[in-house]
């Protein structure tokens, strides 16, 4: 039973015989002689509503990923957490609040304790619920298409343009696993010469997709390769998908790497 089941992650359930229900009325029901399969309905106003304040919002999450990449930034100043969320100062103050208050953040004062997350695996799938339709598509600059159909996604140039690969290419950078059908591309700035030396076209069902980066990458990013997002993104985009193939990448980056990041003190 979770929130909301999107209609291709639905999909992927009813293949795999998972069954499930969710606040919108989607439900699989798999039971002989009992059959429901509910697909496509959409969360109420009321329902989209977070239960308290800002933490699984837009800012709020900018804040709660750049938390969970950096242990031990939830103890810094506000000051140094906006910089690494790329958020206003004030927002922090707020969103750490909201954290006290939902028991995802302990306060113990001033002291060689100080500020700790609590609860972080609990955090991290709230995070990965809200993120791809509160945060990633907000920040979605568009889907393109290479011109040239013989070239492979993960040959495209993107070095010079503050670009870093996310989703299937970084994942098949980490894992070594998977072979990439959508190329994920995040860029901090304009895209616009990317997309020009790269000769891509735009395409609403193309197979690259560009979004805007919402964290300090230079800080947050705890890869060897640079040029690759941090990998709780990638673990995240993945997830997103609803893809088997990709889900069990997925599996791997945690193992690897993400649940180091959630290990409570």
């Amino acid at each position: 039973m979770t929130r909301h089941v999107p209609p291709k992650l639905a999909d992927e359930l009813r293949k795999l015989n998972i069954q499930f229900m969710d606040m919108a009325g989607n439900a699989f029901l798999n039971a002989p002689p009992l059959y429901v399969f509910i697909k496509g309905n959409k969360l109420g106003d009321a329902q989209r509503q977070e239960p308290l304040g800002r933490a699984f919002r837009p800012a709020g999450l900018r804040v709660i990923f750049a938390l969970l990449c950096e242990p031990g930034l939830e103890d810094l100043p506000f000051r140094e957490i906006a910089r690494a969320a790329q958020v206003a100062l004030g927002t922090v103050g707020i969103i750490m609040n909201d954290l006290k208050k939902l028991g995802y953040l302990v306060d113990m004062g001033m002291g060689p304790r100080g500020r700790r997350l609590t609860r972080k695996e609990n955090l991290l799938e709230r995070w990965l619920t809200a993120y791809p339709e509160q945060l990633r598509q907000k920040q979605m600059a568009g889907r393109y298409r290479l011109a040239d159909d013989n070239k492979r996604l993960e040959e495209t140039n993107i070095r010079p343009f503050e670009a870093y690969w996310g989703g299937e290419v970084a994942a098949a950078r980490i894992t070594g696993y998977l072979k990439p059908e959508i190329a994920t591309i995040y860029v901090t700035g304009p895209p616009g010469q990317l997309i020009l030396k790269n000769r891509m076209k735009k395409d609403p069902h193309g197979n690259m997709e560009i979004i805007k980066t919402f964290w300090d990458h230079h800080r947050l990013n705890l890869n060897d390769n640079r040029d690759m997002v941090p990998p709780l993104l990638v673990y995240a985009d993945l997830l997103a998908t609803g893809d088997p193939r990709n889900l069990e990448t997925a599996k791997l980056i945690y193992e690897q790497t993400i649940v180091r990041l959630i290990r409570e003190d």
